[in-house]
Protein backbone atom coordinates (compact mmCIF):
# COMPACT_ATOMS: atom_id res chain seq x y z
CA UNK A 1 0.00 0.00 0.00
CA UNK A 2 2.55 2.72 0.57
CA UNK A 3 4.88 1.55 -2.28
CA UNK A 4 0.98 2.40 -4.32
CA UNK A 5 0.75 5.20 -2.77
CA UNK A 6 4.33 6.83 -3.22
CA UNK A 7 3.71 5.93 -7.03
CA UNK A 8 0.53 7.86 -7.23
CA UNK A 9 1.89 10.81 -5.66
CA UNK A 10 5.27 10.43 -7.79
CA UNK A 11 3.30 10.03 -11.04
CA UNK A 12 1.36 13.13 -9.70
CA UNK A 13 4.08 15.44 -9.43
CA UNK A 14 5.94 14.36 -12.75
CA UNK A 15 3.26 14.53 -14.41
CA UNK A 16 2.54 18.40 -13.19
CA UNK A 17 6.10 19.15 -13.98
CA UNK A 18 5.89 17.82 -17.64
CA UNK A 19 2.90 20.20 -18.13
CA UNK A 20 4.28 23.20 -16.76
CA UNK A 21 7.75 23.00 -18.22
CA UNK A 22 6.71 21.61 -21.55
CA UNK A 23 3.37 21.50 -22.25
CA UNK A 24 2.00 24.87 -20.69
CA UNK A 25 4.94 26.54 -22.97
CA UNK A 26 4.92 24.97 -25.88
CA UNK A 27 0.78 24.44 -25.58
CA UNK A 28 0.66 28.29 -25.67
CA UNK A 29 2.66 29.45 -28.05
CA UNK A 30 0.59 26.88 -30.62
CA UNK A 31 -2.95 27.99 -29.11
CA UNK A 32 -2.01 31.53 -29.40
CA UNK A 33 -1.18 31.01 -32.99
CA UNK A 34 -4.05 29.24 -33.62
CA UNK A 35 -6.95 30.68 -35.30
CA UNK A 36 -9.84 29.31 -33.40
CA UNK A 37 -13.41 28.02 -34.27
CA UNK A 38 -16.69 30.12 -33.33
CA UNK A 39 -18.96 28.47 -31.31
CA UNK A 40 -22.83 30.21 -30.59
CA UNK A 41 -24.09 30.72 -27.38
CA UNK A 42 -26.31 28.42 -25.38
CA UNK A 43 -29.56 30.75 -26.24
CA UNK A 44 -28.71 30.71 -30.21
CA UNK A 45 -28.37 26.61 -30.47
CA UNK A 46 -31.18 26.08 -28.14
CA UNK A 47 -33.88 28.33 -30.39
CA UNK A 48 -32.18 25.97 -33.64
CA UNK A 49 -33.68 23.12 -31.79
CA UNK A 50 -36.68 23.96 -30.76
CA UNK A 51 -37.78 26.87 -33.90
CA UNK A 52 -35.81 24.80 -36.82
CA UNK A 53 -36.37 21.60 -35.39
CA UNK A 54 -32.62 20.99 -35.83
CA UNK A 55 -30.79 17.52 -34.76
CA UNK A 56 -27.68 18.05 -32.83
CA UNK A 57 -24.42 15.85 -32.34
CA UNK A 58 -22.52 16.94 -29.58
CA UNK A 59 -18.73 16.50 -28.93
CA UNK A 60 -16.78 17.13 -25.45
CA UNK A 61 -13.53 16.17 -24.06
CA UNK A 62 -14.41 12.31 -24.61
CA UNK A 63 -15.24 12.30 -28.23
CA UNK A 64 -11.94 14.17 -28.94
CA UNK A 65 -10.37 11.63 -27.24
CA UNK A 66 -11.79 8.68 -29.39
CA UNK A 67 -12.14 10.61 -32.44
CA UNK A 68 -8.04 10.59 -32.16
CA UNK A 69 -7.67 6.85 -31.52
CA UNK A 70 -8.17 7.07 -27.90
CA UNK A 71 -10.53 5.33 -25.23
CA UNK A 72 -12.30 6.91 -22.49
CA UNK A 73 -13.55 4.82 -19.22
CA UNK A 74 -16.71 3.61 -20.44
CA UNK A 75 -15.90 3.62 -24.18
CA UNK A 76 -13.24 1.68 -25.66
CA UNK A 77 -10.78 2.34 -28.66
CA UNK A 78 -12.49 1.87 -31.93
CA UNK A 79 -11.27 2.66 -35.53
CA UNK A 80 -14.44 2.69 -36.75
CA UNK A 81 -16.14 4.81 -34.59
CA UNK A 82 -12.99 7.30 -34.74
CA UNK A 83 -13.57 7.66 -38.06
CA UNK A 84 -17.62 8.05 -37.72
CA UNK A 85 -16.89 11.21 -35.68
CA UNK A 86 -14.28 12.70 -37.54
CA UNK A 87 -16.71 12.05 -40.54
CA UNK A 88 -19.79 13.67 -38.59
CA UNK A 89 -17.31 16.24 -37.52
CA UNK A 90 -16.69 17.43 -40.92
CA UNK A 91 -20.11 17.39 -42.00
CA UNK A 92 -22.39 20.12 -43.45
CA UNK A 93 -25.90 19.55 -42.98
CA UNK A 94 -28.02 22.28 -42.41
CA UNK A 95 -30.52 20.33 -40.21
CA UNK A 96 -27.53 18.89 -37.92
CA UNK A 97 -26.31 20.86 -35.45
CA UNK A 98 -22.38 20.21 -35.03
CA UNK A 99 -21.64 21.23 -31.51
CA UNK A 100 -18.02 21.82 -29.54
CA UNK A 101 -17.81 23.01 -25.88
CA UNK A 102 -17.25 26.92 -25.93
CA UNK A 103 -13.84 26.92 -24.41
CA UNK A 104 -12.14 28.35 -27.09
CA UNK A 105 -12.05 32.12 -25.58
CA UNK A 106 -12.63 33.48 -22.08
CA UNK A 107 -13.05 30.92 -19.41
CA UNK A 108 -14.25 33.18 -16.92
CA UNK A 109 -17.93 32.46 -16.88
CA UNK A 110 -17.25 28.50 -15.93
CA UNK A 111 -16.88 27.76 -12.55
CA UNK A 112 -13.48 27.28 -11.05
CA UNK A 113 -13.24 23.56 -12.14
CA UNK A 114 -13.85 23.86 -15.70
CA UNK A 115 -12.23 26.97 -15.80
CA UNK A 116 -9.03 25.11 -15.13
CA UNK A 117 -9.61 22.09 -16.47
CA UNK A 118 -10.24 23.51 -20.28
CA UNK A 119 -7.36 25.76 -19.83
CA UNK A 120 -5.01 23.04 -19.34
CA UNK A 121 -7.01 20.69 -21.39
CA UNK A 122 -6.34 23.30 -24.37
CA UNK A 123 -2.65 23.40 -24.27
CA UNK A 124 -2.41 19.24 -23.59
CA UNK A 125 -4.30 18.99 -26.57
CA UNK A 126 -3.87 21.50 -28.96
CA UNK A 127 -2.08 19.31 -31.80
CA UNK A 128 -5.77 17.33 -31.97
CA UNK A 129 -8.40 20.58 -31.70
CA UNK A 130 -5.98 21.67 -34.94
CA UNK A 131 -6.93 18.16 -36.73
CA UNK A 132 -10.14 18.00 -35.95
CA UNK A 133 -11.93 21.33 -35.46
CA UNK A 134 -11.74 24.11 -38.95
CA UNK A 135 -11.16 27.78 -37.97
CA UNK A 136 -13.49 28.82 -40.59
CA UNK A 137 -16.60 26.91 -39.55
CA UNK A 138 -18.89 28.84 -36.78
CA UNK A 139 -20.13 25.56 -34.60
CA UNK A 140 -22.90 25.21 -32.14
CA UNK A 141 -22.46 24.80 -28.26
CA UNK A 142 -22.20 21.13 -27.01
CA UNK A 143 -22.80 22.98 -23.37
CA UNK A 144 -26.30 23.43 -23.50
CA UNK A 145 -26.24 19.88 -21.68
CA UNK A 146 -23.60 20.89 -19.11
CA UNK A 147 -26.36 24.10 -17.76
CA UNK A 148 -25.38 23.84 -13.83
CA UNK A 149 -22.20 22.56 -12.63
CA UNK A 150 -19.80 24.02 -15.33
CA UNK A 151 -20.76 27.63 -14.99
CA UNK A 152 -20.12 30.04 -12.53
CA UNK A 153 -23.99 31.14 -12.42
CA UNK A 154 -26.16 28.04 -12.89
CA UNK A 155 -28.00 28.47 -16.24
CA UNK A 156 -30.82 25.91 -15.70
CA UNK A 157 -33.42 28.55 -15.42
CA UNK A 158 -32.53 29.78 -18.90
CA UNK A 159 -32.04 27.07 -20.72
CA UNK A 160 -34.81 24.51 -18.93
CA UNK A 161 -37.83 26.56 -20.47
CA UNK A 162 -36.31 26.08 -23.89
CA UNK A 163 -36.18 22.02 -23.43
CA UNK A 164 -39.94 22.31 -22.28
CA UNK A 165 -40.93 24.07 -25.22
CA UNK A 166 -39.15 20.95 -27.03
CA UNK A 167 -41.14 18.24 -25.18
CA UNK A 168 -44.01 19.95 -24.51
CA UNK A 169 -47.14 17.39 -26.13
CA UNK A 170 -44.14 15.17 -27.78
CA UNK A 171 -44.16 11.56 -27.12
CA UNK A 172 -40.75 11.31 -26.77
CA UNK A 173 -38.61 7.91 -26.64
CA UNK A 174 -35.19 8.10 -24.86
CA UNK A 175 -32.07 6.05 -25.93
CA UNK A 176 -30.08 5.87 -23.00
CA UNK A 177 -27.01 3.86 -21.05
CA UNK A 178 -29.20 1.46 -18.64
CA UNK A 179 -27.82 3.35 -16.13
CA UNK A 180 -28.97 6.46 -16.82
CA UNK A 181 -32.91 7.23 -16.08
CA UNK A 182 -33.06 10.34 -17.70
CA UNK A 183 -36.37 12.32 -16.11
CA UNK A 184 -36.69 9.21 -13.68
CA UNK A 185 -37.73 10.78 -10.38
CA UNK A 186 -38.17 14.27 -11.45
CA UNK A 187 -40.62 16.76 -13.41
CA UNK A 188 -37.48 17.32 -16.44
CA UNK A 189 -40.21 15.35 -19.14
CA UNK A 190 -43.16 16.40 -17.71
CA UNK A 191 -44.66 18.15 -20.79
CA UNK A 192 -44.43 15.17 -22.84
CA UNK A 193 -47.30 13.66 -24.44
CA UNK A 194 -45.48 10.13 -23.44
CA UNK A 195 -42.49 8.28 -22.83
CA UNK A 196 -40.63 5.15 -23.77
CA UNK A 197 -37.40 4.11 -23.60
CA UNK A 198 -34.47 2.00 -25.36
CA UNK A 199 -32.15 0.58 -23.36
CA UNK A 200 -27.89 0.30 -24.34
CA UNK A 201 -25.24 -1.05 -22.45
CA UNK A 202 -23.79 1.73 -20.24
CA UNK A 203 -19.91 0.84 -21.45
CA UNK A 204 -19.07 0.15 -24.87
CA UNK A 205 -22.20 0.92 -26.76
CA UNK A 206 -20.30 1.04 -29.74
CA UNK A 207 -19.78 -2.58 -29.72
CA UNK A 208 -23.79 -2.99 -29.94
CA UNK A 209 -24.26 0.21 -32.81
CA UNK A 210 -26.13 -2.33 -35.32
CA UNK A 211 -28.34 -3.66 -33.00
CA UNK A 212 -29.20 0.25 -31.51
CA UNK A 213 -29.71 1.66 -34.68
CA UNK A 214 -32.17 -1.16 -35.97
CA UNK A 215 -33.79 -1.11 -33.40
CA UNK A 216 -34.43 2.57 -33.23
CA UNK A 217 -35.80 2.43 -36.68
CA UNK A 218 -37.96 -0.28 -36.44
CA UNK A 219 -39.49 0.82 -33.23
CA UNK A 220 -39.32 4.73 -33.12
CA UNK A 221 -41.94 6.63 -35.43
CA UNK A 222 -40.77 9.42 -37.69
CA UNK A 223 -42.76 12.31 -35.88
CA UNK A 224 -41.44 11.30 -32.45
CA UNK A 225 -38.76 13.10 -30.47
CA UNK A 226 -35.67 10.97 -30.20
CA UNK A 227 -33.28 12.08 -27.20
CA UNK A 228 -29.96 10.00 -27.14
CA UNK A 229 -27.37 9.91 -24.26
CA UNK A 230 -24.95 7.38 -24.86
CA UNK A 231 -21.64 8.61 -24.92
CA UNK A 232 -19.95 8.79 -28.25
CA UNK A 233 -22.22 6.60 -29.76
CA UNK A 234 -24.56 9.23 -29.19
CA UNK A 235 -23.12 11.56 -31.47
CA UNK A 236 -23.23 8.90 -34.00
CA UNK A 237 -26.70 7.66 -33.72
CA UNK A 238 -28.32 11.02 -33.72
CA UNK A 239 -26.57 12.01 -36.85
CA UNK A 240 -27.92 8.60 -38.55
CA UNK A 241 -31.50 8.95 -37.09
CA UNK A 242 -31.20 12.89 -38.27
CA UNK A 243 -30.31 11.48 -41.92
CA UNK A 244 -33.04 9.31 -42.43
CA UNK A 245 -35.59 12.10 -41.02
CA UNK A 246 -36.22 12.14 -37.05
CA UNK A 247 -36.06 14.81 -34.90
CA UNK A 248 -33.14 13.46 -33.10
CA UNK A 249 -30.90 15.07 -30.16
CA UNK A 250 -27.47 13.68 -28.40
CA UNK A 251 -28.44 15.25 -25.22
CA UNK A 252 -25.68 13.31 -22.74
CA UNK A 253 -25.55 14.81 -19.40
CA UNK A 254 -28.71 17.15 -19.07
CA UNK A 255 -30.66 14.92 -16.74
CA UNK A 256 -27.88 14.26 -14.58
CA UNK A 257 -27.12 18.15 -14.57
CA UNK A 258 -30.94 18.82 -14.10
CA UNK A 259 -30.57 16.72 -10.99
CA UNK A 260 -28.17 18.77 -9.80
CA UNK A 261 -29.79 21.78 -10.12
CA UNK A 262 -32.45 20.31 -7.99
CA UNK A 263 -30.41 18.78 -5.20
CA UNK A 264 -27.04 20.51 -5.34
CA UNK A 265 -23.82 17.91 -3.86
CA UNK A 266 -26.55 15.19 -3.44
CA UNK A 267 -27.79 14.74 -6.53
CA UNK A 268 -26.24 11.47 -6.86
CA UNK A 269 -28.40 10.26 -4.13
CA UNK A 270 -31.45 12.02 -5.68
CA UNK A 271 -32.26 9.42 -8.33
CA UNK A 272 -33.92 7.18 -5.93
CA UNK A 273 -34.03 3.24 -6.29
CA UNK A 274 -37.65 2.91 -5.53
CA UNK A 275 -39.84 0.25 -6.35
CA UNK A 276 -42.31 3.03 -7.57
CA UNK A 277 -39.11 4.80 -9.85
CA UNK A 278 -38.03 1.93 -11.27
CA UNK A 279 -41.66 0.63 -11.79
CA UNK A 280 -42.24 3.98 -14.16
CA UNK A 281 -38.84 3.01 -15.96
CA UNK A 282 -39.92 -0.64 -16.45
CA UNK A 283 -43.13 0.49 -17.94
CA UNK A 284 -41.81 2.71 -20.30
CA UNK A 285 -39.24 0.58 -21.64
CA UNK A 286 -39.87 -1.08 -25.18
CA UNK A 287 -36.44 -2.70 -25.56
CA UNK A 288 -33.24 -3.55 -23.89
CA UNK A 289 -30.14 -4.50 -25.40
CA UNK A 290 -28.15 -7.11 -23.69
CA UNK A 291 -25.07 -6.78 -22.86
Amino acid sequence: MIIHNFKTVAHRIIGRFIYHFWYAPVGYILYSRWEKPEVETLEETMHKLVDEKASICRYGDGEFCVAGGGGICFQKSSALLAKRLNDILRSDNDNILIAIPDVFGDLSKFSDFTNSYWAEYRYRNIKILKSLLSSHRKYSNSFITRFSTDYREDRTNVLIPFYRQLFKDKVVYIVEGDKSRIGVGNDLLSGAAAIYRILAPAENAFSYYDEILQSCKSIIPKNALVVIALGPTATVLAYDLAKIGYHALDLGHFGEQYECHIHGSDANKSISRSTENEAILEKQTLYKIKD
